[in-house]
């Protein structure tokens, strides 16, 4: 039952002392964007909506335990395996060691430094630059 509370106050964007649950979300055009986890290597896992039944995952180095001054972070997005290959290499999934050949560069900016903030996401495939948009804002308890 405690956990049903804490993951209650963490999707409504609840916040303690300025500090955010790591469970943040964001509204995008393609769906949620989830704050799943924090990595031992500073990474912090954020999870989208994909075309298929997996979700993706994005990788940012410097965000993990981050919640306040946020500014820009850059790392790399990953999605399930496929018939079609993006890239000619595979990349491993951090947390998973899972290898994808869909996979690419992201760039996220927050635009306030401190929770809850809507931050702009840039991706391109594999080595290329980012240049895909996506802009994705907070859902707090103020806005569901």
């Amino acid at each position: 039952m405690i956990r049903k509370i804490l993951a209650g106050l963490a999707v409504s964007g609840a916040t303690m002392g300025g500090y955010a649950f790591a469970d943040e979300v964001w509204s995008t055009e393609i769906g949620d964007v989830v704050y799943e986890i924090d990595l031992e290597n500073g990474m912090a896992v954020l999870s989208y909506p994909t075309d298929g039944e997996d979700r993706g995952r994005a990788y940012l180095s410097g965000l993990a335990g981050v919640y306040t001054d946020r500014t820009g972070y850059e790392g790399i997005w990953i999605e399930a395996p496929s018939e079609e290959d993006l890239c000619d290499v595979a990349m491993v999934a951090p947390d998973s060691g899972e290898t994808s050949s869909n996979w690419g560069r992201v760039r996220v900016v927050f635009v306030d430094p401190d929770f809850p903030s809507t931050f702009v996401a840039m991706r391109g495939d594999c080595f290329d630059e980012p240049t895909e948009m996506l802009v994705a804002r907070p859902v707090t308890a103020f806005n569901q």
